[in-house]
């Protein structure tokens, strides 16, 4: 967060005027999934802070440039919809999906932990891993770390069901993200649930590969409208702490439902 003052809890009246017209400049979000493709037509213009792609050979981890490409879609579709939310956003991209659109605990973890590593405010999960007891201490690690390092996880819950445990939703410093049929403008939140927050997940225009566009539906594609918004918060409000985000980001989608 650099070297701003803390600021203390704001007033509603103040934390809204922030989230209305900041729009995430000097913010950067890192965006775990399959690359960006930066020749998508729906990304025009876009120059991505950083471009790595995390991949295992069945024994070593490898790092590398991502060369600006999506090996799914999935990754285009998540970027173009955070860039929508915060149009002044710093975006990196840390491919850790494989062309099936799935990847290994441990590439993950790394993605994470690179971005972390190179300063990212919000980390974009647009993934979960089913919660078998054995793969929690492998999202509990980095999502620790990124908790008492102040960077702010935002995940998409199950698309099955909401109660259902997925990794990183599930745990509780976690930012867990809901997909409804709702405006694309509008933030909801109910208290006392793992998932807490809802934003629009049904039937969204995205792009894809091949510049083509596709209408998809799932917790995916709420989660950046999410993380632009944190971008819009924090921007607006640079020395804003760390662990205030995620409860004032609650009281405003109570106080404010719909209009933001």
């Amino acid at each position: 967060m650099g070297s701003e003052a803390p600021t203390p809890w704001p007033d509603l009246d103040r934390a809204g005027r922030a989230l209305a017209e900041g729009d995430g400049k000097g913010v950067k979000v890192a965006v775990v999934d399959s690359g960006i493709d930066t020749s998508h037509p729906a990304l025009a213009g876009l120059v991505l802070a950083d471009d790595v792609t995390v991949s295992c050979d069945g024994v070593n981890l490898r790092i590398e440039e991502g060369g600006g490409t999506d090996v799914y879609g999935h990754g285009t579709a998540v970027a173009s919809l955070l860039r929508q939310a915060a149009p002044g956003v710093e975006i990196g991209s840390f491919r850790a999906l494989d062309s099936s659109n799935h990847s290994r605990s441990f590439v993950i973890a790394e993605c994470v932990n690179q971005a972390i590593a190179r300063g990212y405010q919000v980390v974009n999960c647009s993934f979960g891993c089913r919660g078998l007891p054995r793969y929690v201490m492998d999202y509990k690690e980095w999502v620790d770390r990124a908790y008492l390092e102040g960077v702010q996880i935002v995940a998409a819950c199950s698309n099955v069901d909401v109660s259902i445990r997925e990794w990183p939703a599930y745990f509780p410093s976690v930012i867990s993200v809901r997909g409804i049929d709702c405006p694309s403008g509008d933030l909801y939140h109910s208290r006392g649930r793992m998932v807490s927050f809802l934003a629009r997940g049904e039937r969204v225009e995205v792009p894809w590969l091949h510049g083509e566009s596709k209408i998809e539906t799932g917790s995916s594609y709420a989660a950046p409208l999410v993380s632009g918004k944190i971008a819009r918060l924090l921007s607006a409000l640079p020395g804003l702490s760390p662990a205030l985000v995620k409860p004032i980001l609650a009281e405003l989608a109570l106080a404010y439902a719909g209009e933001f």
